[in-house]
């Protein structure tokens, strides 16, 4: 698993990835999020990136159902991680093709994305 879901303060999501994401990995953090979703929350993602290696090669994950049904839940999306990653972490999180305000913060300026995403 790369990935565990730190906390939950209010309506922010934190979560802490490491290593491969697979595709189950995805799947099982948007069931957190659905069911979030689903008690009413409007999401804000701060997700923490740590010796991250990228995405499982794999089919599947052109499929958006989530992001059709449940991306306008999902107000903010702060990600922190090595600088390498992002803009394959803004294509991937759909960055400037969604409503959600997606921002990049490097591991130095942890702080600083968790005021973002809160504010």
């Amino acid at each position: 698993m790369a990935y565990e879901v730190v906390e939950v303060d209010g309506e922010v999501m934190r979560v802490r990835i490491h290593g491969l994401l697979r595709l189950a990995d995805q799947e099982a953090l948007q069931s957190v999020a659905r069911d979030l979703i689903e008690q009413g929350k409007k999401l804000r993602l701060l997700v923490i990136a740590e010796n991250f290696l990228g995405w499982e090669k794999t089919e599947g994950w052109a499929d958006v159902g989530f992001l059709m049904e449940y991306g306008d839940d999902i107000v903010k999306m702060a990600i922190v991680g090595d600088e390498c990653w992002k803009e394959e972490v803004f294509l991937f999180t759909g960055k400037g093709l969604r409503p959600t305000e997606i921002e990049f913060f490097s591991p130095s300026s942890l702080q600083e994305a968790e005021l973002w995403v809160r504010a």
